[in-house]
């Protein structure tokens, strides 16, 4: 019984060492051949890291993410309630960046809550809110100083959205592994960051997000649950987009969880062919998940 037992582990063991490389390969497959340097990273429902290319790459607005953290952390430590008005006055309401926020207020600006703010920063990538939500955090470098306390590294944030539209360049600062905003949203699924309301809410703006379509969500079945933060740059002069990301988690039918982190950066590609290999490397990760 007990060579029985052993040889039927040892069959398992094979066949999901077999199942992983098959995955393994199936990303290198769906990164090669593009003109773009792409980042991947998967967490595991068991918490293993599988990834290609993990190094420090734009994040854009994946950044908002850890600022949606470090603002709804702080308003739970000092019990600030998610309906706290904050005034959204005329000078914060930038010309020349994407803000549904700013186009649906009068000129005059207006009142809007911490809710609502984190709404328009999260699900809908608002970059006015971002930086009005940022302000509240402390700053770049308050968010970072949150994130590395929490035993992450390889995450670094310098610079707001306003900083980042100052100059093309700029939008290289904030970066990220892959890995390590794996990590963060999987310390985020657990609920070791953020407990009742807070958590909830920022459950329901991930799975609310209105951008990237195309991108991890595409390479699902349409009825999976997916929260995800996407972010894109602009194109350079030469016609370089920095970065075309997609980051998030996925609940599998039997309600494990998985991470991902699709950083396509540098990329001479159409925003399509982008898209298409976040959508690729979504879809390669579930049939994995969804095969175990």
């Amino acid at each position: 019984m007990k060579k029985l037992l052993l040889l039927c582990l040892s069959v398992l063991t094979a066949s999901c060492d077999t199942a992983t490389r098959q995955f393994e390969s199936r990303l290198d497959e769906i990164l090669s051949g593009h003109k773009a340097f792409v980042g991947v990273a998967v967490r595991t429902p068991g918490g293993e890291t599988i990834a290609r290319n993990d190094t420090l790459l734009p994040m854009m607005s994946v950044f908002k993410f850890p600022v949606a953290l470090a603002v709804l952390d702080r308003m739970q430590r000092e019990g600030i309630p998610l309906t706290q008005p904050i005034s959204i006055t005329p000078d914060l309401l930038l010309p020349g960046t994407y803000s549904p926020m700013r186009d649906s207020l009068p000129a005059g600006g207006g009142t809007l809550t911490l809710g609502q703010l984190l709404r328009y920063m999260v699900s809908e990538s608002d970059n006015i809110a971002c930086d009005i939500l940022l302000r509240e955090a402390g700053g770049p470098e308050a968010v970072e100083a949150y994130v590395r306390s929490l035993g992450i590294g390889g995450i670094r944030i310098a610079a707001s959205e306003e900083e980042m539209h100052r100059g093309i360049g700029n939008q290289r600062v904030n970066k990220a592994r892959p890995s390590s905003v794996c990590t963060l949203f999987d310390l985020f699924l657990q609920g070791r960051l953020l407990k009742g309301e807070y958590n909830a809410l920022l459950q329901r703006l991930l799975r609310g997000t209105t951008t990237g379509a195309n991108k991890l969500k595409a390479g699902l079945p349409a009825s999976t649950v997916i929260g995800h933060k996407t972010g894109s740059s602009d194109r350079t002069a030469e016609g370089i987009r920095i970065a075309d990301n997609d980051v998030g988690y996925v609940v599998l039918p039997d309600g494990r969880r998985y991470c991902i982190a699709v950083f396509v950066t540098e990329s001479e590609e159409n925003d399509a062919t982008n898209a298409a290999i976040a959508a690729s490397a979504s879809r390669a990760a579930y049939e994995y998940f969804s095969s175990k």
